[in-house]
């Protein structure tokens, strides 16, 4: 499939799987494919790879990075990926498209203890566009994924100050890994984006201004998600699945430069400040909570607005919380150092 990128995770697996069983013979490890867009929102996934979480549960895995969250998303339907994930205004209108997945755990982020779940996104600009704020940006051309999260970033923050995305900017498809060079070249006024691109484009492009990130205008949230079939008749393999992307994510809130290394060697064309820097503007928190409601049915009045929904969208049905709330009791110690939510109670049919 176009745009996957794998690395020598598999091979790190086996010299595990071999230290860990010398004089022995072992029993086949159970292959498993998980993929994710690459971005350093995904770092969980690095960091699972690299550490080799997966591996000690028993599991020879693969891990897949793609361009975007739709390719993920094509790949979990066609049974090329175990897990996959997705952004939930992208989650929901698959759900409405006739995906038969379930989400099982927030991954590779969000936020379960506030409303603020938006800091990973952010619009910069270049210094010659005279772009400083949201208002300026009549009249501009702006590059983003279509379709994606970006562009309804950039429609909730055109919206608040009385701008409409599709009459007053024009808006033109760039992909994340060519932000730094289309803004550079001045083929676009201003980049909106997730981390590490606007960081970097902050760092790496003279005279760049941030014009606004986060800020509340929309939820950004992404859940793990697998086949129905492969969540019902598995849940031993998924529950081996949070607790390793919970034990990760653990990792990089503990430390954030190690973590940045980890990404540095799936993300090799970022610099590690970078990487370092803007893994401070992204949330790791697993929990399905109270929030990840709020940011659920405040997506799909969003997305209704904008005619990408036909109708609210039942957290109901979809996502499952059983396995994940037995992860969080049974090791607390991954979670201690979060605020404090109450827990949603989700259970598939």
């Amino acid at each position: 499939m176009g745009g996957v990128r794998t690395r020598g995770f598999v091979l790190a697996a086996l010299v595990i799987a071999g230290m860990s069983a010398v004089g022995a013979h072992s029993a086949p490890r159970e292959r498993v494919a998980f993929g994710t867009a690459i971005s350093v929102m995904s770092t969980p996934y690095y960091v699972m790879a690299n550490a080799g979480l997966l591996t000690k549960r028993g599991l020879d895995a693969e891990l897949r990075l793609f361009n975007s969250g739709q390719e993920v998303a094509k790949a979990l339907a066609a049974g090329d990926l175990t897990f996959g994930d997705s952004a939930v205004n992208n989650f929901q209108a698959a759900i409405q498209a006739g995906l038969d997945v379930v989400a099982f755990m927030v991954l590779p982020m969000g936020e379960g203890g506030s409303r603020n779940n938006d800091r990973p996104l952010a619009i910069v600009a270049s210094g010659e566009s005279g772009v400083r704020k949201p208002e300026d940006l009549r009249g501009k051309t702006v590059g983003l994924s279509l379709g994606g999260s970006a562009e309804l970033y950039l429609r909730a923050v055109l919206e608040r100050v009385g701008l409409s995305a599709d009459r007053d900017v024009r808006m033109v498809q760039v992909l994340p890994t060519n932000a730094v060079q289309a803004l550079r070249s001045r083929q676009v006024d201003a980049i909106s984006g997730w981390e590490p691109f606007p960081t970097q484009i902050l760092r790496e492009v003279p005279g760049s201004v941030l014009v606004v990130r986060g800020g509340g205008y929309f939820n950004y949230i992404s859940f793990a998600l697998a086949r129905r079939s492969t969540f019902q008749s598995r849940r031993d393999l998924v529950k081996k699945y949070i607790e390793a992307a919970s034990e990760a994510m653990w990792m990089v809130r503990r430390d954030r430069r190690q973590a940045a290394q980890a990404a540095a060697t799936w993300m090799p064309g970022v610099g590690l400040e970078v990487l370092v820097d803007s893994l401070g503007n992204v949330p790791f928190d697993p929990r399905i909570t109270e929030y990840t409601r709020i940011a659920w049915d405040t997506s799909y009045r969003f997305l209704s607005r904008y005619g990408r929904l036909k109708g609210p969208v039942p957290m109901q049905g979809y996502v499952d919380t059983t396995l994940l709330n037995e992860v969080v009791r049974e090791h607390p110690e991954w979670f201690s150092d979060l605020q404090p939510a109450r827990l949603l109670q989700l259970r598939i049919r």
